[in-house]
């Protein structure tokens, strides 16, 4: 674990630790979903990704990076059929990209999941919503570096969607039921929760973090951190997607941890869990 994130050079510059593409935020329904992609951004720099570029809707976008101002944005297509022209020209700007925190569902969602299932070609973070859109498509089969990160009831709905005779994710089959996921669809799948599982080619369980974690936007976090390793990694030429999402995991719940050090299990703020990402980065490697 101590190689997942490379060393950071005297003489680097944030072109040197890779830029996180960051897909989220939505207004559907009459709810408001700003501040999922504005952890993940932050979580992302936290763990020490040069650049994060937000694509968000032109609504939201002014409004997500007021709260991020560290990140620069990207305005999200209207239609899905402008997809595959701004993604293609997207992903030669970036080393990694995360989908789904509150993004919302819709065509465009499906469209941009499609693409980045299929042609990203650099590590891929699905999250949240992404997932949902995932198994409604019948979870094709990704191509690249991909890292699923649902919980229980999103690993639920995946392997409802896969189609196939998928172990449960009961508190006694966690692990089991992550491997053959990871599997079926050959994939790094990170399963949250108390003890979160990581399965890829082999399968390792968190013994750190507890219910301090258990917060609105905690996954988000997680995503970010996670998308920012990947970036690290992709820039340094040593890309370990499993390894990635164990150290990722594992900095979120140091994180958690020393926080309720500090404050107690009760109360804490998922951005204060994404601010607390670099003392953790330090622990961990």
């Amino acid at each position: 674990m101590t190689k997942a994130i490379p060393p950071r050079p005297e003489d680097g510059h944030k072109g040197t630790f890779g830029t996180v593409g960051i897909i989220g935020g939505c207004t559907q329904c009459g709810v408001v979903m700003l501040g999922a992609p504005v952890l993940a951004a932050t979580a992302a720099l936290r763990s020490g990704c040069g650049r994060v570029e937000i694509m968000s809707s032109e609504s939201l976008l002014g409004h997500i990076l007021s709260c991020c101002s560290s990140a620069t944005g990207r305005i999200l297509p209207v239609e899905p059929s402008d997809v595959e022209e701004v993604m293609t020209e997207w992903v030669k700007q970036l080393q990694a990209f995360v989908i789904g925190p509150g993004l919302g569902r819709g065509p465009v969602v499906e469209a941009l999941v499609e693409w980045v299932l299929g042609k990203a070609h650099i590590p891929v973070v699905l999250d949240a919503d992404a997932l949902h859109v995932m198994s409604a498509m019948g979870c094709p089969a990704p191509t690249g570096q991909i890292v699923l990160t649902p919980h229980p009831g999103e690993f639920a709905v995946l392997a409802q969607g896969c189609d196939h005779d998928l172990p449960t994710s009961d508190m006694d089959s966690r692990q089991t039921a992550a491997k053959a996921m990871a599997e079926h669809l050959s994939c790094v799948v990170v399963l949250k929760g108390h003890r979160t599982v990581v399965a890829g080619s082999d399968i390792w369980t968190s013994d750190q973090g507890g219910v301090e974690l258990a917060v609105p936007g905690s996954g988000d976090v997680l995503a970010g951190i996670l998308g920012g390793i990947l970036a690290q990694q992709a820039a340094a030429g040593i890309l370990d997607a499993e390894s990635a999402a164990r150290t990722a995991v594992s900095v979120h719940a140091v994180a958690g941890s020393h926080l309720a050090q500090m404050r107690g299990i009760r109360g804490l703020m998922a951005s204060e869990i994404a601010d607390a990402v670099p003392g953790a980065v330090d622990a961990v490697v």
